[in-house]
C-alpha cells in the first residue's frame, strides 16, 4: 500500500480536563505497514494532575504509576520525534486532538500543527457497523483482541484498522480515505 503513511495516536487522561494527559500510545504506518510503536505513561501538568475515580476505572492508571514518568514537555518532544510531519489518525480524533492541545496549553507550549483524521468517521462511512467503538471495529475486521484503553494497544489497533479498511476498499492514501474536505470529526465523546 505505497503511500499510506501516518501515525496513529491515543491518549488517556487523569480526569475530565483535556490537558490532564497521563499516557500516550503511538503506531507509525509506512506504506500500509505498522513499522514502529511506542507508549509510555506521562505525569500530567500540575494544574490538572488530580486523578478521578472514573478515569482510573477506565484505564487503570493511578497517581503512583506516573510519579516518576516524564512530564508533558519531554513527552511532546518524544511524540514529535516519533511522528515527524506525519498526519495523526485517532479513534475519535476530536478527543485526542483536544488532549494534545490541552496539555500544550497547560504547559505553555505551542501545539503541533499535524492534521488529525478520525477512524470513527472512516469506519462509519466504509464499514456500516451499528456500533463504531474500537473493539467492535477490531472484531468486524478480524483483528483479534487487544487491551482497550491501554494507549499503546489502542494506537496499534487503530492503525491496523485503518490499514485493513484501506485494503478492503483498495484505497491507498489518506487523501482518498478522507476526501479533500480535510480532517473530519466525530463529535466530542470518547469512543
Amino acid at each position: 500500500m505505497h503511500g499510506l503513511n501516518f501515525t496513529a495516536i491515543d491518549f488517556e487522561t487523569a480526569n475530565s480536563k483535556r490537558g490532564s494527559v497521563c499516557a500516550v500510545g503511538l503506531a507509525k504506518v509506512s506504506d500500509g505497514v505498522v513499522v514502529e510503536s511506542a507508549s509510555w505513561l506521562i505525569k500530567p501538568p500540575r494544574a490538572v494532575s488530580e486523578f478521578s475515580p472514573i478515569n482510573m476505572s477506565v484505564h487503570g492508571i493511578r497517581p503512583a504509576d506516573v510519579r516518576m514518568a516524564p512530564g508533558w514537555t519531554e513527552s511532546l518532544g518524544r511524540i514529535m520525534e516519533f511522528a515527524g510531519d506525519d498526519r495523526f489518525v485517532a479513534h475519535n480524533a476530536p478527543f485526542d486532538r483536544s488532549v494534545l492541545r490541552g496539555a500544550c496549553a497547560e504547559s505553555g507550549l505551542a501545539a503541533p500543527e499535524n492534521p488529525f483524521h478520525c477512524s470513527v468517521v472512516l469506519a462509519r462511512r466504509l464499514l456500516g457497523l451499528e456500533v463504531n467503538k474500537l473493539p467492535h471495529i477490531a472484531k468486524a475486521l478480524g483483528l483479534g483482541t487487544f487491551r482497550h484503553h491501554d494507549a499503546g494497544s489502542d494506537a496499534e489497533i487503530c492503525a491496523a484498522a485503518v490499514v485493513a479498511i484501506a485494503r478492503k476498499h483498495a484505497l491507498h492514501s489518506l487523501d482518498v480515505l478522507w476526501p479533500a474536505a480535510g480532517p473530519t470529526s466525530s463529535g466530542a465523546r470518547r469512543a
